[in-house]
C-alpha cells in the first residue's frame, strides 16, 4: 500500500464544508437507494399501525404514478431544490464550470448529448440537474432534462429526489414526448415560464465507466446510434457536450479488456445494467484513498448544434449519416477545446470505440 498524504490541518473551514456536502452527495448516489428500499421496507414490516398505512398508501402512490416518468417527469423539478446552497457548495468544490459557444433559440427543443460518463457523471449532474453553474442565464427559457435508467424511478423515496432535480426516463417514449413538446409559451406545458426542453443524455452510460481513469478520453460511441434515431423522429437538433476533468476524478486499477477484473466487471454491467467501477479517490482527511473524487476542475462545454431532418421511420443509412457527423462535431469540439482544459493537451485524443 503506498503512503498516505494526509490533509493539513489548516484547511479553510469553506473548503472543509465544500467536502462535506460532496462526500454526502457520494453517499447518496452510491448507498442512497439501497439505504432508502431498506428502510421502507423496515417500516413497513415493523412501523406501527399508522406508519404501516402510509406506507402502504405511499406504496399505492408509486404504482399509480409509474407513468409519470414516461410522459415528461414533473416538468423542470422543483426550484428551491435545484437551487439548495448544497449544490454550490459541491460545485465550489471542483470548481465545476458550463461554457457556451452558441446561443441556443428557446423556441426549440434539443438533445444533449454528454460525455465522457466518467465515473458517476459528475458533470451532467451538477449543470444539468441543479442551477448551481447558471444553465438557465447561459440558456434563457430551456429546462434542462436528465435522463436515467427507468428502475430508479421505482424506489420509494429515492425516486422523489430524482423528480425534484427534474430527471425523467430514459425509456425512448419518453425522451421522444420531451422532444415534440410545444414550444408555445401559452402551452399547458409551459405554464413554468419556460418553452424548450433540453433533453441531456450520457450516451456511454455504465459500459463508459470502465474506461475511467486520468487523461483517458475513451468513449463508448461508436455503436450508440439510438440517439441520433430519436432526434431523426422529433426533427430535434442534436448538441454535444464535453466535460473536461470528468476522467481526472477518481483512478481505477488496470481492467484491460479480457482481464479477469474486466470480465467480472462486463458480466455484472450485462447483469444488472450497473458497471461496477472499481474506483478510488480521496477520504475526507486524507488525499491517497477514498470514495470522494479529487478536488479537480470540472469544465462543461455546450457545442453548437447538429441539425437533422425530421423523419418518422429513419433507415439505418439515414441513421448513420447522422451519427458520423455528430462524431466529427464532438471531436472538432474536444480538439478545440482541449488545449484550454487540459494540461498535457498535446498527447491527449478523443477515442471512440
Amino acid at each position: 500500500m503506498g503512503k498516505i498524504e494526509w490533509a493539513p490541518l489548516n484547511v479553510p473551514m469553506r473548503r472543509r464544508i465544500e467536502t462535506l456536502s460532496t462526500a454526502l452527495w457520494m453517499w447518496l448516489i452510491l448507498f442512497g437507494e439501497l439505504g432508502m428500499l431498506i428502510s421502507y421496507f423496515l417500516l413497513l414490516i415493523y412501523g406501527n399501525l399508522f406508519i404501516k398505512s402510509l406506507c402502504v398508501i405511499y406504496g399505492y402512490f408509486i404504482y399509480t404514478d409509474r407513468k409519470v416518468t414516461l410522459n415528461g417527469g414533473r416538468g423542470q423539478g422543483v426550484t428551491w431544490w435545484r437551487e439548495l446552497f448544497w449544490w454550490k457548495l459541491y460545485q465550489s468544490y471542483f470548481p465545476a464550470k458550463l461554457h457556451k459557444t452558441v446561443d441556443l433559440d428557446p423556441n426549440r427543443n434539443y438533445l444533449f448529448a454528454a460525455f465522457p460518463h466518467g465515473v458517476l457523471g459528475l458533470g451532467a449532474f451538477i449543470n444539468f440537474a441543479t442551477n448551481a453553474t447558471g444553465f438557465h442565464d447561459k440558456f434563457p427559457k430551456i429546462r434542462s432534462r436528465p435522463v436515467t435508467l427507468n428502475f430508479h424511478f421505482v424506489i420509494p423515496f429515492f425516486r422523489e429526489l430524482l423528480l425534484s432535480w427534474g430527471l425523467v426516463s430514459a425509456n425512448p417514449n419518453s425522451i421522444l414526448s420531451l422532444l415534440k413538446a410545444p414550444n408555445k409559451p401559452d402551452h399547458p406545458l409551459n405554464d413554468d415560464g419556460y418553452t424548450a426542453n433540453a433533453v441531456v443524455i450520457v450516451v456511454g452510460g455504465a459500459a463508459e465507466s470502465l474506461h475511467c481513469r486520468p487523461n483517458n478520453y475513451t468513449l463508448v460511441l461508436r455503436k450508440r446510434k439510438g440517439f441520433c434515431k430519436l432526434a431523426i423522429k422529433a426533427g430535434t437538433p442534436l448538441v454535444p457536450v464535453m466535460t473536461f476533468g470528468e476522467v481526472d476524478l477518481f483512478d481505477q486499477p488496470p481492467n484491460p479488456p479480457g482481464s479477469r477484473l474486466r470480465r467480472f466487471q462486463e458480466f455484472v454491467k450485462n447483469t444488472t445494467g450497473i458497471a461496477p467501477a472499481a474506483f478510488v479517490g480521496r477520504g475526507f482527511f486524507q488525499y491517497s484513498y477514498g470514495l470522494i473524487p479529487r478536488r479537480k476542475p470540472l469544465n462543461t462545454v455546450v457545442g453548437a448544434p447538429v441539425e437533422v431532418t425530421q423523419i418518422d421511420n429513419p433507415t439505418q443509412e439515414q441513421v448513420d449519416e447522422v451519427h458520423e457527423r455528430f462524431c466529427r462535431e464532438l471531436d472538432n469540439l474536444f480538439e478545440t477545446n482541449k488545449s484550454r482544459f487540459i494540461a498535457d493537451y498535446k498527447n491527449v485524443k478523443l477515442v471512440m470505440e
